[in-house]
């Protein structure tokens, strides 16, 4: 048994977010009781919600069988070091893009320091600190784009 989160939506707006348990062998779901109950409520008001697993870096649907068992859609497999390379998990792109915003930082503080150091204000000087602050702002601007929630 290991925990997952899930994220149950309904179309009116309302979002749940709480973790629940997952036998990896059989792909049931157990949900804790105070999950069942707010379900449970729901279903007087609301229609079916969307009902999904995040595990192992995937998005898994969760299904309700003809039992009334609540099992994942599809196997858990782990992902391929090919796959988290090109597709990051939200969590892996946030990191990524804190860690640009980071170097962005370090950028301007090489920048400054590069400035300060320089005898003269030169060509060289000049091109050097338009690259440095190119470079700062390219960081900020990615680290950025990564950061953009889903």
């Amino acid at each position: 048994m290991k925990l997952a989160k899930v994220k149950v939506e309904y179309s009116c707006g309302t979002t749940i977010d709480d973790r629940v348990t997952l036998d990896e062998e059989t792909g049931r779901v157990h949900l804790p009781p105070r999950l069942q109950a707010l379900l449970h409520l729901m279903e007087a008001t609301e229609c079916s919600p969307s009902f999904v697993l995040e595990y192992n870096g995937s998005t898994l649907p969760v299904t309700v069988d003809t039992g009334g068992l609540r099992k994942i859609g599809v196997p858990v497999q782990p992902r391929s070091r090919v796959e988290q390379l090109f597709n990051p998990t939200k969590d892996q792109r946030q990191q990524n893009a804190r860690y640009l915003h980071t170097l962005s930082a370090a950028s301007v503080g090489g920048l400054i320091g590069y400035l300060h150091a320089a005898s003269t204000l030169d060509l060289t000087t000049v091109a050097g600190a338009a690259i440095l602050a190119s470079v700062a702002i390219i960081l900020w601007y990615v680290g950025f784009i990564g950061m953009k929630g889903e």
